[in-house]
């Protein structure tokens, strides 16, 4: 299945959420139509979304057709869903500012406050991007960097 799949083909899609049923087709075509079964229908499981073709001569050729079909009505489903994902990520509470107990908290930093006046103040926020930096292993804009001179 990997050779017939189209180089854009989305890549959250695995085997297990395809179905391919090939069939004999119908029409004319004499011989070949009636005893083999060339007519390929592909489903994507999870959205229903089909993908068919009965119009080559072979089986082989009638699959390419279909995953080329199946993928023009997918992908763009799949760029709507990965769009819809970055705009409600977007839309996440991140950090907390609990005004009654002084101190502020950050979701992406789990067991870790701020001092309330801190943050509002400017000083605190360096502190948490700086903190939250370190956690992913990143550069911190903060801290000194070490220049290299060659020679």
């Amino acid at each position: 299945m990997r050779e017939i799949l189209p180089s854009e083909w989305p890549t959250g899609v695995t085997k297990k959420d395809l179905r391919i049923e090939t069939k004999r087709g119908s029409g004319n075509g004499g011989q070949n139509r009636n005893k083999r079964e060339t007519f390929v229908v592909i489903t994507h499981i999870p959205t229903g979304i089909v993908g068919q073709s009965q119009d080559q001569r072979t089986q082989g050729q009638n699959m390419k057709t279909a995953f080329r079909r199946l993928a023009e009505k997918l992908i763009p489903i799949m760029k709507n869903e990965v769009q819809k994902q970055r705009f409600l990520a977007g839309k996440e509470i991140i950090r907390t500012y609990h005004k009654p107990d002084q101190r502020v908290i950050d979701k992406r930093l789990p067991n870790k406050q701020w001092a309330f006046d801190d943050v509002l103040d400017g000083d605190g926020l360096g502190k948490i991007i700086e903190t939250l930096l370190k956690e992913r292993g990143a550069v911190s804009a903060f801290s000194p960097k070490k220049v290299t001179v060659n020679e």
